[in-house]
């Protein structure tokens, strides 16, 4: 499992980033932990994981030539992102070449990461069926061009999956704080978050 569980938190974190702008660290040398470990506060950590995440990310970076780019210049650039993820899938085994997820694999892999964390087996199953869905409808039809060269799959797929476990963390672990109330708010009604991720960041 420990290969394919870097792809998941690794690409859980850039796809936070990217569509919260919450962790600036995701490209800096030391990984705090994303948005919805402070908004759902559940006990889970990821460290161990993170740590090795930090070599494939960086890895895959320098192989995109994003090695010296400036954190404020990859979360403007959306295929920046997609590419990220979507090394990241491919170096794990969980993409195809042409960058589109391996379902059964993947699924299989969060499933049992899932299990760990004992309010979110019920619901796992159903929220990768539902990601899978909402990413075959967005990026199904997905060809390569000069402005789009990596398959966005990866990216809207760990999103979906940030989103909804967002959204359903139990009453006990959430944490009710103004910004992260509006973040579920927002959340739930599909609005652009990254407003949030200054205010965010400040609060740690």
């Amino acid at each position: 499992m420990g290969k394919v569980l870097i792809l998941f938190v690794g690409a859980l974190v850039v796809a936070s980033v990217a569509a919260g702008r919450f962790e600036r660290s995701v490209f800096a040398p030391r990984i705090k932990r994303d948005a919805t470990m402070r908004c759902c506060n559940d006990g889970f950590e990821k460290s161990e994981v993170h740590a090795k995440f930090a070599e494939v990310r960086t890895a895959c970076m320098e192989e995109l030539g994003l090695g010296e780019t400036t954190h404020e210049e990859l979360i403007k650039t959306r295929e920046h992102l997609n590419c990220i993820t979507e090394c990241i899938a491919k170096k794990e085994g969980i993409a195809d070449e042409n960058g589109a997820l391996l379902h059964t694999d993947l699924a299989k892999v969060v499933l049992e990461h899932m299990s760990t964390i004992e309010w979110k087996v019920p619901l796992a199953e159903g929220f990768i069926q539902q990601c899978f869905d909402e990413v075959e409808l967005t990026d199904g039809a997905f060809v390569p061009s000069d402005e789009a060269k990596c398959n966005p799959e990866g990216f809207d797929f760990v999103f979906c999956l940030w989103r909804q476990f967002t959204l359903a963390c139990p009453e006990e672990f959430r944490d009710d704080s103004e910004k992260c109330v509006e973040l579920r708010d927002k959340l739930t009604n599909k609005e652009d978050v990254s407003d949030l991720h200054d205010d965010i960041e400040a609060a740690e």
